[in-house]
């Protein structure tokens, strides 16, 4: 399977990627948690199994059994949206990035996050004009690590998932990406720094270094990955 040369789109992970909101997921878990008397999870737990291998609502479970995960999980997006309007931050960089490349190809957003979440924060930032679309998860069926999110905003876009590429931050969201066949490259954040990055077709340091002709660079390089037939 060939790489178009160009990106023909850029689909952007949200939490991580666009905004710092990571110790925020990880704080409204713990004060969801707090009344089943779970009241702290260890960051290098929450790094490994929320942030990067997307098993944390089974590691609730486990520490607490009979617990009701669905009705916590609402509990937790609840606190989670409460913190986002008062707490959110764009990670560095981030509105110059999506100004020059989105002068050049369609972006959009595919998040596991809600899409209500996703627009308010780009709303309040001035960012909703750099994204032709906001996936979230109400729009698809599994959650990364599953190819379910990239797939969808290939179809809304119109575009061939092989001629994309995805911007990501974890190992779940690369691991979505190369389900879905598209080349991936990875910003690692203080909770996915530890991750198994090892097929990304790039890691970089910091989103400000995604300009687009490193896009162009790095998709022209990278990997496409067969979709998978789970």
């Amino acid at each position: 399977m060939a790489v178009a040369k160009n990106p023909t789109a850029i689909l952007f992970d949200f939490d991580g990627v666009i905004v710092d909101s990571e110790f925020l997921h990880h704080r409204a878990y713990e004060l969801a948690l707090t009344p089943f008397g779970l009241s702290s999870i260890p960051f290098d737990i929450y790094a490994d199994r929320f942030s990067n291998r997307g098993v944390g609502l089974e590691y609730c479970a486990e520490q607490i059994p009979g617990l009701d995960v669905a009705r916590m999980k609402q509990e937790k997006d609840r606190w989670f949206r409460q913190l986002l309007e008062t707490e959110a931050r764009l990670l560095t960089g981030v509105e110059s990035v999506l100004r020059s490349l989105s002068a050049e190809r369609p972006l959009a957003i595919a998040t596991g996050s809600s899409r209500e979440v996703a627009r308010s924060v780009l709303e309040r930032f001035g960012l909703t004009t750099y994204f032709q679309r906001v996936i979230g998860r109400e729009d698809y069926r599994r959650d990364k690590p599953a190819p379910d999110a990239f797939l969808c905003a290939c179809a809304a876009l119109g575009e061939d998932p092989a001629r994309c590429l995805v911007v990501e931050d974890s190992n779940k969201g690369l691991r979505a990406a190369c389900q879905a066949g598209i080349p991936c490259v990875v910003v690692p954040n203080a909770y996915t720094r530890g991750g198994d990055f090892a097929l990304a077709a790039a890691i970089l340091t910091t989103l400000e270094e995604l300009t687009p002709a490193v896009a162009e660079l790095i998709h022209s390089e990278g990997q496409p990955f067969p979709p998978s037939s789970s």
